[in-house]
Parts: C-alpha cells; sequence; structure tokens
C-alpha cells in the first residue's frame, strides 16, 4: 500500500512539480491549495505525511499545523517554505513540525526528508 502525501502549497506549479516527483516514487498524492481545503483534505484522506507551505490565502500554514495538532495523533509535517530566516525555521518548530526545508527545494533533501518522516509513523504508533 503506497503512502498518502498530502502537500499544502497554493503555487499550482510547484505542486505540480512535487506531486509528479513523489509520484514517481510510488507514493499516493492529495493537494490542497490554501489552509481551509488543507483542513477539509487531512479530514477526509487521513494522510501518512503532510508537506506544507506557510504562507497561503486564509489559514496560513502555522494556523493549520495547530489545528492538526488537536485533531488526531501525530502525523509527520515536513514544511516547505520560502520563509527561511532562522526565525522563520524557529517559529515551524515551536508549532510542531517535525522537519523544514527552504524553497527553491532540493528533490534530493525533500526525497530523504519524506523517507525518514515515514520510516518513522510505525515507531509514533507503538
Amino acid at each position: 500500500m503506497a503512502h498518502k502525501i498530502l502537500i499544502i502549497d497554493d503555487e499550482p506549479e510547484f505542486v505540480d512539480v512535487i506531486a509528479g516527483f513523489l509520484r514517481d516514487r510510488g507514493y499516493e498524492v492529495v493537494a490542497a491549495g490554501d489552509g481551509e481545503d488543507a483542513l477539509r483534505q487531512f479530514d477526509a484522506t487521513s494522510p501518512d505525511l503532510v508537506l506544507l507551505d506557510l504562507k497561503m490565502p486564509g489559514k496560513d500554514g502555522y494556523e493549520f499545523l495547530k489545528e492538526i495538532r488537536t485533531r488526531r495523533t501525530w502525523v509527520p509535517v515536513v514544511i516547505v517554505s520560502a520563509l527561511s530566516e532562522p526565525k522563520d525555521i524557529f517559529k515551524g518548530y515551536e508549532f510542531e513540525a517535525d522537519y523544514y526545508l527552504t524553497k527553491p527545494v532540493n528533490l534530493e533533501n525533500l526525497s530523504r526528508a519524506v523517507m525518514v518522516m515515514i520510516s518513522l509513523i510505525p515507531l509514533r504508533k507503538r
């Protein structure tokens, strides 16, 4: 069974590239373009991993992250954002992100982050 990844980003071109990259590696991909849609997709699809942009219209990535951390047991979240200042990265971890990558994202680094986060799922379910 393929792991399901929810990509949350308001840049369709970015989503297309990342979704194609992940599908080529055997993952199932669902996408959302804003925080509200992301919450609906999160609840409807129960993803194994979330790739999250921070700056989006409406509910931003921080708000999304805060919300999902109250909804169910742990799901790994990798922030993928153009916000690259240390204060932004620290804030992401304060909101309980599991990993933080900056844009433009290196696809090999993204692949490694996804593999590591997915490998932790069985450990977190104990």
